[in-house]
C-alpha cells in the first residue's frame, strides 16, 4: 500500500468517526430517545402509567394497537435504569430481552425509516424520506415509490420463537437473530411478433438489425427476464448503521430460441453490501441513474440508456436533506476495435461520481461524471493509454403535479395527472462506449486504423426522452424515443456501427396491485458508417406479477 493510499485511508476513516461521533453528540437526536418521538407525540403509543419519585416522568407501560407493552428496564451499571433504553442497545434483565433476539431501539424508532441520511434504507437506493424505490426494468404495476415504516414490538407472553415482521414490510425476523429476510422478485412472461429480421430475439437490440435488411417474421416467447432476489438487514451498534446484503439474480442468459425452450442459465445481477456509506459488490455503476427507467414492455430499454453493472466499491455522502454525492472504483474494461492488430488493455479501474438532488414529491436531477483509462497493446508489445470521459444528465419530473401542487408520493390514491412523468437523460464522452446500452461489446471506446495503426477514442452521443401518462390508477400510455450516434476513428469499414434510433409506443393495464398487462410497438433503425441503414418492427405483449 502506497503512502497516499494509507493517507487517504486514514482520512476517510477520520471523516467516518467524525460523522458518527456528531449523530450520536449530546445535543443531537439518539436512538435512544425513541420514547420521544415514538412513544409520546406519534398518537400511537400511550403511557398508561408511571413511576414516582424519579427526576423525570418514566412510564412503565404503553399501549398500541389495543395490546398493553411493559417497559423493559436495563442495568445501566451503576444500579440505575433508564427506560429509554428499550429495547436497548444491550441485552436487558427482563423477560422481554430473555424471550426475544436483543433489538436496538432504533429499530422500532419512525425516525430511523423516514430520513435523508443513514436510516434503514441504504443512501444509494435514493427516494423521498420514508419511501423505498421501484426496481428498474420492473412494470408500473408495482409503486414508483412504497411506503417503509418500522415494525411493531410484540408484547411480552407471545410465543417464544414466533416468526414476525422484520425491519422492511415483507420481510421476516429470524427466530433467535437480530438479522431480517425479505424474498422478492417476479414472474414475466412476453410475447412478440418481429416483421422484419433481428438479431435479439426476445429483446430489441438495435445494433442487432441487419443492414441491408433481410426478409422475414419470427414469433417467440420468453420468461427470461423472470427474476428474483434474496436480501437481508442486520442492525449493529456502530453509529446505528445496519448491514444490508442484496443478491439477485434471473434467467436473462443462453441462447433466446432454443430446441426444448434453451437452458435459460441463472445470471447473477447484483450482489451486494450495505453499510453506512458503503456499498460494495456487483451493483449499478454510479454513473448510471437507476431510477430513470420509463415503463417499457421491451426488456432492453432505450438504447442510449446508460446501463452497467459491475463490481463497484461506492461510497455516497449526504450533503444536505435531498443532496447527495457519490463517488466509486469500479471494475475497468477496454473494448476496443483493434482490426486484427494487437489487443485491449484493462490494468486500470474506471472511476464514477455523480450529484444527485432527490424531491420530496418524486422528482430528481442527477449529474454524473466517468474518468477511464483504455489501453491497447500492439503486436510488438508497445502499450499506449487513452484517457476515456464521460458526462451524464437525469431528470425525471411529474410535470401535472407541479402544476397543480398535488403530491404523487404521499397522497394515498394520486389522479392519473399527478401520476404522469416526463424522463429524459443525456450522455456524451470520448470512451463512453460500453456503458451505454446500444454500444456495449461493440468494441466503440477506442478504435484501431487499420492502415496506420493508429489509436483513437470513439465520440459518443446518446439520449432519450419519454412521457408516461396517467389516465388513472390502472390505465397508462408511454412513449419513448431514443438515439445514439458515434464518430468512429480514420479507416474503419463502412459496415462500422454509426447511429441508431429506438422508438416504443406501450399501453399499460394494471387489473390487481402488482399485475401488470401491457403491449407495445417498436420501431428501431441502424445506419452504418458507410450511410446504408436498415429497419426492424415488432410488437410486444407482457405479463408480469411482482411478489
Amino acid at each position: 500500500m502506497t503512502l497516499r493510499s494509507l493517507t487517504l485511508l486514514v482520512v476517510l476513516h477520520a471523516i467516518v468517526l467524525g460523522a458518527c461521533r456528531a449523530a450520536i453528540g449530546d445535543d443531537a437526536p439518539r436512538a435512544e430517545t425513541i420514547t420521544s418521538t415514538l412513544f409520546s407525540d406519534s398518537g400511537v403509543w400511550q403511557p398508561l402509567s408511571h413511576d414516582s419519585g424519579t427526576s423525570s416522568v418514566q412510564p412503565t407501560a404503553f399501549q398500541a394497537e389495543g395490546m398493553t407493552f411493559p417497559v423493559p428496564t436495563a442495568d445501566d451499571g451503576d444500579g440505575s435504569t433508564d427506560y429509554q433504553d428499550a429495547p436497548g442497545d444491550d441485552y436487558l434483565n427482563s423477560e422481554y430481552a430473555r424471550q426475544y433476539p436483543r433489538l436496538p431501539s432504533y429499530y422500532f424508532n419512525p425516525d430511523y425509516y423516514d430520513t435523508w441520511d443513514i436510516g434503514a434504507r441504504p443512501l444509494p437506493d435514493y427516494a423521498p424520506p420514508g419511501f423505498e424505490p421501484r426496481d428498474y426494468e420492473s412494470a408500473p404495476g408495482e409503486p414508483e415509490f412504497e411506503w417503509i415504516t418500522p415494525p411493531t414490538p410484540l408484547p411480552v407472553g407471545e410465543p417464544a420463537g414466533l416468526v414476525t415482521r422484520g425491519m422492511y414490510p415483507g420481510s421476516f425476523l429470524v427466530p433467535g437473530t437480530n438479522t431480517s429476510f425479505r424474498l422478492r422478485g417476479f414472474v414475466r412472461m412476453t410475447g412478440l411478433l418481429d416483421f422484419a429480421p433481428i438479431g435479439s430475439a426476445d429483446s430489441f437490440v438495435t445494433n442487432t438489425i441487419p443492414v441491408p435488411q433481410q426478409i422475414g417474421q419470427n414469433v417467440n416467447m420468453t420468461a427470461r427476464p423472470s427474476r428474483f432476489s434474496l436480501e437481508s438487514w442486520t442492525p449493529t451498534n456502530y453509529c446505528d448503521w445496519n448491514v444490508h446484503t442484496f443478491i439477485e439474480g434471473d434467467f436473462f442468459n443462453g441462447p433466446a430460441q432454443a430446441a426444448g425452450g434453451g437452458g435459460n442459465p441463472f445470471r447473477l445481477r447484483h450482489a451486494f453490501i450495505d453499510f453506512g456509506y458503503f456499498r460494495v459488490g456487483q451493483q449499478n455503476s454510479v454513473f448510471m441513474d437507476g431510477t430513470n427507467w420509463p415503463s417499457l414492455v421491451d426488456f432492453q430499454g432505450p438504447n442510449s440508456w446508460a446501463n452497467q453493472r459491475q463490481p463497484v466499491a461506492r461510497m455516497t455522502i449526504p450533503i444536505v436533506d435531498g443532496v447527495y454525492w457519490a463517488t466509486s472504483v469500479e471494475r475497468c474494461f477496454s473494448d476496443i476495435t483493434t482490426n486484427g492488430q494487437g489487443s485491449a488493455v484493462q490494468d486500470v479501474p474506471d472511476f464514477a461520481t455523480h450529484l444527485r438532488l432527490q424531491g420530496d414529491r418524486g422528482s430528481h436531477v442527477q449529474v454524473a461524471g466517468l474518468f477511464r483509462t483504455i489501453g491497447y497493446r500492439t503486436d510488438d508489445e508497445e502499450v499506449t493509454r487513452r484517457m476515456g470521459l464521460g458526462v451524464n444528465g437525469n431528470v425525471v419530473f411529474h410535470p401535472w403535479a407541479w402544476w397543480m401542487g398535488t403530491d404523487p408520493v404521499h397522497e394515498e390514491d394520486p389522479s392519473g395527472l399527478t401520476r404522469s412523468r416526463i424522463l429524459m437523460q443525456a450522455n456524451w464522452g470520448p470512451g463512453l462506449g460500453r456503458y451505454v446500452n446500444d454500444l456495449a461489446g461493440q468494441g466503440l471506446d477506442a478504435q484501431v486504423d487499420p492502415i496506420t495503426g493508429a489509436f483513437d477514442l470513439v465520440e459518443a452521443t446518446a439520449w432519450n426522452a419519454s412521457y408516461e401518462h396517467w389516465y388513472n390508477s390502472q390505465w397508462l400510455s408511454n412513449f419513448t424515443y431514443s438515439q445514439v450516434s458515434v464518430d468512429s476513428a480514420p479507416g474503419q469499414p463502412g459496415g462500422t456501427y454509426d447511429s441508431a434510433k429506438y422508438v416504443a409506443a406501450s399501453l399499460w393495464w394494471i387489473p390487481i396491485p402488482r399485475m401488470s398487462l401491457g403491449m407495445e410497438y417498436l420501431v428501431g433503425e441502424r445506419e452504418d458508417l458507410d450511410g446504408d441503414s436498415a429497419r426492424a418492427r415488432r410488437f410486444n405483449a407482457l405479463v408480469q406479477y411482482n411478489f
